[in-house]
């Protein structure tokens, strides 16, 4: 059967489309903000597929042959680590030795929860112990994991290696002017009202940062329950701190928020990100707006 006109158009730009492709450094992440760090970092010399998507849960994901078979051939996988993909194991047997997977918290210095430390304005016992693995909710953090997606890119494609730590000095530019924003609609805000009531114990990096002290109701995801008698001594606390709002995330139940605020007698503020956001900056820009707002 003979190709029309039209179909060898057609032909030619998918053939087009597929080299493009193949020329660039396929990326798959595990959380959308991977992968816009992947894209500040990579440019136009990287593909990327991202396998959770802004609603999916990076806590929760559990990798199969069939959720791979896009990316089966990606030459860097980039997870977060610090336990928070208990499914790692399983997706580096599914890869085999085809990938890299590189876990961009490893190298970054761990927050452990303890009701003791400075950090917590009260005992976190549902977490107790834990490492923290939302290393991302520090700008100083995400700026090394920068750094080091940079170096892992110049390996694995060494002839751009100067566009990659080009673009990766630009984007920590961007950082540092975001961090110090940040610290300056933070400054007015008295130490004692620098108490952070939120929905899961997903910002201790931001606490130790900007001098807040952390009030997580749940543990380290929304999965993981409180128990009656913490959440009690969680809303004595509250009330004697005189803590103004309790902050939702993206993932947390607004009716248990609500019952904990009707409880202790105050607001329930708009939803700070917590796991899951397109872009870091954006999300801290409005963890940042909404943070400042309820508690000035």
């Amino acid at each position: 059967m003979l190709l029309t006109k039209h179909m060898k158009n057609i032909f030619t730009l998918l053939l087009c489309l597929t080299l493009v492709t193949q020329a660039k450094v396929k990326i798959a992440t595990l959380s959308p903000l991977l992968a816009d760090l992947a894209r500040q970092v990579g440019g136009d010399k990287v593909y990327v597929i991202d396998l959770i998507g802004v609603r999916g849960n990076p806590h929760s994901f559990s990798p199969t042959s069939k959720t791979l078979k896009n990316v089966s051939d990606a030459s860097l996988f980039i997870a977060s680590g610090k336990n928070l993909e208990p499914y790692l194991p399983k997706l580096k047997s599914l890869l085999g030795s085809s990938s890299t997977v590189l876990e961009l918290g490893k190298n970054i210095r761990s927050l452990k929860i303890n009701g003791k430390s400075s950090t917590y304005a009260c005992c976190p016992n549902h977490s107790h112990g834990l490492i923290d693995p939302h290393w991302w909710q520090s700008i100083k953090n995400w700026n090394k994991a920068t750094s080091t997606l940079a170096s892992k890119l110049s390996k694995i494609d060494p002839k751009n290696k100067t566009y990659y730590h080009t673009r990766a000095k630009t984007y920590r530019a961007q950082l540092n002017q975001l961090n110090a924003w940040a610290k300056t609609q933070i400054a007015p805000i008295p130490k004692s009202q620098r108490l952070l009531a939120t929905a899961h114990a997903a910002f201790g990096y931001f606490c130790k940062d900007y001098g807040f002290q952390s009030v997580p109701l749940r543990g380290i995801n929304s999965e993981q329950a409180s128990s009656p008698k913490y959440l009690a001594l969680a809303t004595k606390t509250i009330k004697e701190k005189n803590i103004k709002a309790i902050f939702p995330d993206e993932s947390s139940n607004p009716k248990a928020l609500l019952a904990i605020c009707k409880a202790s007698g105050i607001k329930l503020a708009p939803k700070i990100y917590a796991d899951s956001h397109s872009s870091i900056i954006d999300m801290f820009k409005h963890n940042i707006t909404v943070i400042t707002k309820a508690l000035k």
